[in-house]
């Protein structure tokens, strides 16, 4: 009867282990599943942030996308109640548009091919990141095209940062062979106009700045001062 006992005792206890290492074996197979789900759930995670970051930047200069620049710039004006030159609680109640345009571009894609557009492009980005305060959006609108959205900045104080940002591209680019100046159009925010007919004003004053020689400034006040002493003669 013992020798039963024993044999009966060694088989409850043989069963208890194989159970003990089952068991242990499913929570080392869930906790590797766990793992893996993890990693994949984090590298998910990362690829969305790579893909949202993408969509915020361009490519090519790292500077922020049109569709970016757009979303932020028109949250910001709708914010506005109007302009009277103060700070709000909430943000800025001031809002100017930088329109820059690459000079001569074109000639220098056509002469030194489109690499060497390439490296312009990227060099005149950084010159004007270097240029602007943290809070200012610098964006790839388009081509040759580099817009800046300086918030809390009026007119002569946006004149100012982008003659300060045409000089550093001029000197900047001093050592380059194809030789690299920006014509600006600045303008400034007023009350009811929306981002489409700011950018529309500094574009245009942007493109006077290239017909009066290029390498220059021109506000977009003084683009109006201009056409409508045309129109008095």
């Amino acid at each position: 009867r013992q020798s039963i006992n024993l044999r009966i005792f060694h088989c409850f206890k043989t069963e208890n282990i194989e159970k003990e290492t089952e068991t242990e074996n499913r929570e080392t197979l869930l906790l590797e599943k766990n793992r893996k789900l993890e990693e994949t759930i984090s590298g998910l995670r990362a690829e969305i942030e790579k893909l949202k970051n993408d969509l915020m930047h361009d490519p090519l200069t790292g500077l922020i996308s049109r569709q970016h620049f757009e979303k932020e710039t028109e949250e910001t004006l709708s914010s506005f109640d109007g302009y009277n030159g103060e700070r709000r609680t909430e943000g800025y109640s001031s809002f100017s548009f930088l329109f820059c345009d690459i000079d001569n571009f074109k000639k220098i894609n056509d002469t030194f091919g489109h690499e060497k557009g390439n490296d312009v492009l990227k060099m005149v980005s950084k010159i004007i990141k270097e240029n602007v305060r943290t809070a200012d959006m610098v964006c790839r609108w388009g081509g040759d095209e580099i817009v800046i959205g300086l918030f809390g900045a009026n007119e002569e104080e946006a004149a100012e940062i982008a003659e300060k940002i045409r000089f550093s591209v001029e000197e900047g680019a001093k050592k380059e062979v194809t030789g690299v100046t920006l014509s600006i159009g600045a303008m400034s925010y007023e009350k009811g106009l929306d981002l489409k007919v700011i950018a529309e004003n500094a574009d245009k004053a942007m493109y006077w700045a290239k017909k009066e020689g290029k390498n220059k400034v021109i506000k977009y006040s003084d683009f109006l001062e201009v056409k409508n002493e045309n129109r008095t003669k």
